[in-house]
């Protein structure tokens, strides 16, 4: 980051002015690991982190070395998502927070994605046997009762089950893939 700003210092410097540092700015949708780059540049944890949008509240100014300053900000959303594919994968991510969405509906549309595009990590993840139902509730009975996400009766927690599932897909543990149309 140093050899980036100095160019410009040198440029300052050269016209006889006091370079003052650098500024730059770290932008982009909630949830994606701004302030964890602060801190891999800065070698610390000085920007408070968490796994969930929201953490950075409000603006600040980090000084990275002599020349540099980043300024921090909270996650940018478009103020109304009208694209119900963009929506999906914002939630699906973490990029907005889970009070926010009809849970159970984006994970049944997420088990169909998965089903769809990546049947084997699904079956193999959650010890399903092919074919899958195309029916969702189905697929996530048969993961609740696999994961013993049962409730007195044998009756399926699906609440518990979808957290389980979008934990495990946040967390990398379904491997690497996009939500994105190819």
């Amino acid at each position: 980051m140093e050899q980036a700003a100095s160019p410009k210092i040198e440029k300052l410097k050269a016209k006889g002015l006091n370079p003052r540092a650098v500024r730059a700015m770290i932008l982009g949708i909630p949830n994606v690991g701004k302030s964890s780059l602060i801190n891999r540049l800065l070698g610390n944890a000085v920007v408070k982190t968490a796994d969930k949008p929201g953490v950075t509240r409000g603006k600040q100014w980090i000084k990275i070395g002599r020349n540099l300053e980043l300024l921090d900000t909270p996650g940018v959303l478009w103020p109304k998502l009208d694209d119900p594919d963009v929506a999906f994968n914002l939630a699906v991510t973490g990029a907005i927070n889970d009070e926010v969405y009809d849970m159970e509906k984006v994970i049944a549309k997420f088990v169909l994605y998965l089903r769809e595009n990546y049947g084997s990590r699904l079956t193999e993840r959650y010890n399903l046997k092919e074919p899958l139902s195309d029916d969702s509730t189905e697929i996530l009975t048969l993961i609740g009762a696999k994961r013993g996400c049962l409730r007195s009766g044998g009756v399926v927690d699906y609440e518990k089950v979808n957290r389980i599932i979008l934990n495990e897909f946040r967390n990398g543990k379904l491997g690497p893939f996009t939500l994105d149309k190819l």
